[in-house]
C-alpha cells in the first residue's frame, strides 16, 4: 500500500495521465467533433482547465480516433511563453508548432497512454523552428535571438500553409492552437491587434480550414469582451467549467480507491461527497488526506473529521484567500461575487431572481456573478435557472474570515 502512495500523482498539477483523468466527457465530445471551431473554456483556478486542455491534445493525437477531421494539437501557456508583441506571438505560434511535430515524430507507436506519455517528456531542439523558417527564406539574426524572433504576417502565412502540408504524411488534416492562459493576451497593449489578429486568421479563406482555436481563461477574458467587444471573443463558442457531476465524483472516487486498493466507509464517502462539493482539485485533496488516515489504521471519528478539516483549510488558506480575494490582488471574486456567496451561506439555494431581490443587484449583475462563482467551483447548478451552495471547505474557510 505505501508504494501505491508513494507512486501518487501530484494532483496539484495538471493531469497529464489519461490513466487518472476522469469526467468532462460531454465537453470533450463536443470539442472532438469541431476541432476547427473557435472555443472559450473559462473556470477559476484549479477548477480543471489546463487538466482538460491537456484531454482534448491526447484525444486529438490518438491515432484511432474517428473523427472526420483529425488536426494536431499544439497546446501553448501564455502565461509561461509571455509574447512581447504581435509578431513574437506569430513566432511563438510557429515555434511550437514545429516543436510539437518533432517530438511527436520521435514517438513509437503504442497505447494512447504510453505515447501521450512519451511526447510530453521529449525535447525538441530549440533551433527546430529557425531552421524550418530558414528553408523557406525567412532569414534570423541569430546572434540577437529574443529581438529577432518576430514573424510578419506574410511570413506566418507561408510557415503555417507549409506545415499544414507537412502534417498530411502525419494523417492530420489541420492544426488547432490550444492557449492556455489567454487572460495574459487582456493585459497587453497590443491586446486588440492580437484578437483581431485572431479573428482575422478565422476569415482568411487560405487558412480558415485548417485552423481552430482553443483559449482558456478566467474572469479577464470574459470582461474584456464585454468591455471592449474583442472581434474574437464575438466568434467564439464560450464555456465555463464548473464542478464535477456527481456521476464524475464517483467515477473519481472509485478510480482512486482502485489505483490504491483503499475502502472507504460510507461515513468517509459522505464526508468526500459534502466537503469536496464536487470540485476537482478539493476532491482530490480530501482523497489525498482520508486515504493517508486509513493508511494509518486510525479510526475516522468525530474528532478526527474536525482535525481533518482543520488541517484542509490551513493547507488551503492561501488558495481561498486568492478565490475570495477582499485584497484584489487576484482576478477572482469582487465586491458581487462575496455579497451573492453570503446570501448562498445564509439560504443555500436560489434563483436569479430570488439573489436579485436579495442582494439589491440587477438580474444581469447576478447572472455574471454566478458565472464566476460556478466558474470557480463553489456553487452548483441544479435544474433551469436554480443554484445551490457547493463545497462545504470552502464555505467552512469563509466562516473562519
Amino acid at each position: 500500500m505505501a508504494s501505491q502512495i508513494e507512486n501518487r500523482p501530484n494532483y496539484r498539477l495538471p493531469i497529464t495521465d489519461p490513466l487518472y483523468f476522469v469526467g468532462r466527457r460531454e465537453l470533450l465530445k463536443e470539442m472532438q467533433q469541431k476541432p476547427l471551431d473557435v472555443r472559450i473554456l473559462l473556470g477559476g483556478r484549479r477548477i480543471g482547465k489546463t487538466s482538460t486542455l491537456n484531454a482534448f491534445q491526447w484525444s486529438l493525437l490518438d491515432p484511432n480516433i474517428d473523427n472526420i477531421v483529425r488536426v494536431f494539437p499544439v497546446l501553448i501557456d501564455l502565461q509561461v511563453e509571455q509574447p512581447k508583441d504581435l509578431e513574437n506571438l506569430r513566432y511563438i505560434l510557429i515555434a511550437r508548432l514545429r516543436e510539437s511535430i518533432d517530438r511527436w515524430k520521435q514517438v513509437p507507436l503504442a497505447s494512447l497512454r504510453e505515447m501521450y506519455r512519451s511526447f510530453i517528456r521529449q525535447i525538441a531542439s530549440g533551433e527546430i523552428a529557425v531552421s524550418f523558417l530558414q528553408q523557406l527564406n525567412i532569414k534570423f539574426n541569430i546572434t540577437n535571438p529574443d529581438n529577432e524572433r518576430r514573424l510578419i504576417h506574410d511570413d506566418f502565412l507561408l510557415a503555417f500553409l507549409k506545415t499544414v502540408n507537412d502534417l498530411e504524411s502525419l494523417k492530420f488534416n489541420g492544426i488547432c492552437f490550444l492557449l492556455d492562459g489567454a487572460e495574459f493576451l487582456t493585459s497587453q497593449d497590443w491586446a486588440n491587434n492580437a484578437w483581431s489578429y485572431l479573428r482575422g486568421l478565422k476569415s482568411d479563406t487560405a487558412i480558415k480550414p485548417f485552423l481552430g482555436l482553443l483559449l482558456s481563461g478566467y474572469r479577464e477574458l470574459k470582461e474584456y469582451q464585454q468591455a471592449v467587444g474583442s472581434q474574437l471573443l464575438n466568434i467564439a463558442d464560450i464555456k465555463w467549467l464548473s464542478p464535477l457531476t456527481a456521476l464524475e465524483m464517483e467515477e473519481i472516487i472509485e478510480c482512486r480507491v482502485r489505483k490504491e486498493s483503499i475502502e472507504l466507509s460510507k461515513k468517509n464517502l459522505a464526508v468526500i461527497r459534502a466537503w469536496s462539493g464536487a470540485h476537482p482539485y478539493l476532491l482530490q485533496q480530501i482523497l489525498n488526506s482520508i486515504f493517508d488516515i486509513c493508511q494509518e489504521g486510525v479510526d475516522f471519528s468525530s474528532s478526527s473529521l474536525k482535525v481533518l478539516i482543520e488541517n484542509l483549510i490551513y493547507e488551503h488558506d492561501n488558495e481561498f484567500k486568492s478565490w475570495w480575494n477582499e485584497d484584489k490582488s487576484s482576478g477572482s471574486f469582487g465586491d458581487r461575487e462575496r455579497l451573492i456567496y453570503q446570501v448562498f451561506m445564509q439560504h443555500r439555494q436560489g434563483t436569479i431572481r430570488s439573489f436579485a431581490q436579495q442582494t439589491k443587484l440587477s438580474p444581469i449583475d447576478v447572472k455574471n456573478g454566478l458565472d464566476i462563482l460556478l466558474g470557480t467551483g463553489v456553487i452548483h447548478k441544479v435544474g433551469q435557472g436554480r443554484y445551490e451552495i457547493g463545497t462545504r471547505l470552502f464555505e467552512e474557510w469563509v466562516k473562519w474570515q
